[in-house]
């Protein structure tokens, strides 16, 4: 197996990033354009805007975006490194990223916790099982795993 194809997934994430933080700015310029912009009012700049629940739920989605996908970054990246990106560690990927389209689709629509948190939950299982394989396939220098 080509070890290559475990960057697939990542550029995947990599694009649901990019497609929250283009939802984000559109809602925002859209609340922008409504807001009460007098001069001298420093809210915006300080980040002290309260803004509409779409683009509030866009802002925590992006934020989101970079707190259990670096750990994805990582464990690829450091498999690429260790030559551990086989097979199982490339499904391990799209199941994670699979599981981050969902959650991010929930946060951003619905916005439901009840649904929102399986989707976390399993990508967060699916994160933890390709560190400890990747840990695996490192302390066994690629023999087994």
């Amino acid at each position: 197996m080509n070890q290559i194809a475990i960057l697939y997934p990542v550029f995947v994430q990599v694009l649901i990033v990019m497609a929250v933080a283009c939802m984000m700015a559109v809602a925002r310029a859209r609340a922008i354009k409504s807001m009460d912009r007098q001069r001298g009012n420093p809210d915006l700049a300080r980040g002290k805007t309260v803004w509409p629940e779409d683009a509030a739920k866009r802002a925590a989605n992006y934020s989101n975006q970079f707190e259990l996908p670096v750990l994805f970054y990582a464990v690829v990246a450091f498999a690429l490194i260790a030559k551990g990106a086989d097979l199982i560690m490339v499904i391990l990927a799209w199941v994670f990223v699979l599981t981050r389209i969902v959650h991010a689709a929930i946060h951003i629509g619905p916005n439901k916790v009840r649904l929102r948190s399986p989707a976390f939950a399993l990508g967060f299982l699916v994160l933890a099982i390709m560190w400890i394989k990747l840990f695996l396939h490192v302390v066994t220098r690629g023999i087994v795993v």
